[in-house]
């Protein structure tokens, strides 16, 4: 199980990895979706570009924390 706060430094870069790991796989699903939209449909729906944005946001933020 995850610890809710890390104990040492080990911990923490697991916690770091985990949460990487989930921005790069969130980030490569918009832009899958945001691909097949603009295939099928041709347009762009916003939302998915603003979710795209934040999860390289706060994953440049994490890169800056390390």
């Amino acid at each position: 199980m995850f610890e809710l706060i890390p104990i040492n430094r080990k911990s923490k870069l697991r916690e770091i990895r985990i949460i990487k790991a989930f921005l790069i796989f969130a980030f490569v699903l918009c832009l899958l979706i945001l691909y097949i939209e603009y295939q099928k449909y041709a347009h762009i729906n916003w939302k998915f570009v603003f979710i795209t944005c934040l999860c390289m946001i706060w994953d440049f933020d994490l890169n800056k924390k390390i």
